[in-house]
């Protein structure tokens, strides 16, 4: 039998198996799509972020005592002052007739030698030794905090309107206008003061504020979540296009520079459309604002309150406005 008929029976006539199906259209798995935001992207209210706490197993030189822990004093020459005590929210304990004593922030052997100069008028030769009962009362607390957590031992937060985010045993703590690092550090900071032996990290879970403002002459001026990276031409894209009267070559790009002041930018749009040129075009960044303008803008028009007043009210912790406003011509 020749190679094509005996590939023709076959065809024909063998079927290994039926092609796979999934019932009712189900999809199997599904992942949710990654945030998108650029390295130097500034939380904003609404940002949603997940806090995931870890326990710090390095070994330490020192381990201070905390509030909340569990002591004993024991005198070598007078057991009869013998005591177990527990660091009170103020970080001190009291001791026999002499009153309180700052126990928080001090090692034990440190407490020792303090309780030793503080017994040294009312003690022949006051010996002490500061033991440990029980530690890690804030470990504790912050597991029994997170332990019926979903995601495991995280916690997620949500900006507020006012800059700040909650988070167990913590005041609040404002972290609007930072990036995901600097808020894990202050949040690391903040833990620190009354939880040792732990550390965090951050993760950005819902980027909401990742908009770019479009305005003027746009067939539709408004702001626009970024998914990607994306250019001014496409922004304009985002909002329909430019409008019939629409000045496409003095595109004004209002962007941040590395002092958060704002910077204007004129991106001759026109020019990119009619050669093709993309390297003429710049990406835009969280907050950015294009301004299509209906007649040719020129340098002198783009100076101090021109620019201020095209930047949206509710921007005020992303740029930080003065005076100067830097002003870059077309490439």
């Amino acid at each position: 039998m020749t190679g094509p008929a005996l590939l023709l029976l076959l065809s024909g006539c063998y079927v290994p198996h039926e092609a796979a199906t999934i019932e009712d259209s189900k999809q199997v798995y599904k992942q949710d799509p990654l945030p998108y935001y650029d390295a130097d992207y500034r939380l904003s209210p609404g940002d949603r972020i997940e806090v995931t706490y870890h326990v710090d197993i390095e070994q330490k030189d020192r381990y201070e005592i905390a509030i909340g822990d569990q002591i004993r004093i024991e005198f070598y020459h007078y057991p009869q002052m013998d005591r177990t005590l527990n660091v009170r929210p103020d970080g001190r304990v009291t001791v026999p007739y002499k009153g309180d004593i700052m126990a928080a922030g001090r090692t034990p052997m440190e407490l020792s030698a303090a309780v030793n100069e503080l017994y040294s008028d009312f003690l022949t030769m006051p010996q002490s030794t500061v033991s440990l009962i029980r530690y890690g009362a804030k470990i504790r607390e912050l597991k029994e905090a997170i332990r019926t957590a979903p995601r495991g031992q995280s916690r997620e937060a949500v900006v507020q309107s006012d800059g700040t985010v909650n988070l167990p045993l913590l005041p609040s703590l404002r972290i609007a206008g930072m990036s995901i690092n600097q808020a894990t550090e202050e949040i690391n900071k903040a833990y620190g003061k009354s939880v040792q032996g732990m550390f965090t990290s951050a993760a950005i879970l819902e980027a909401t504020g990742n908009r770019v403002y479009v305005f003027g002459a746009v067939q539709r001026p408004g702001y626009y979540q970024l998914s990607g990276p994306t250019s001014v031409l496409q922004a304009v894209g985002l909002a329909g296009g430019f409008a019939d009267f629409g000045e496409a070559g003095s595109t004004l790009l209002i962007s941040r520079d590395e002092f958060n002041r704002p910077v204007g930018r004129l991106v001759d749009l026109a020019s990119v459309l009619s050669t093709g040129n993309s390297g003429q075009d710049y990406f835009v960044r969280q907050s950015d604002v294009v301004f299509v303008p209906t007649t040719p803008l020129g340098r002198a028009a783009l100076v101090g309150d021109a620019i201020r007043r095209m930047i949206p009210v509710n921007l005020g912790f992303t740029y930080t406005l003065d005076d100067t406003v830097d002003i870059v011509g077309p490439n």
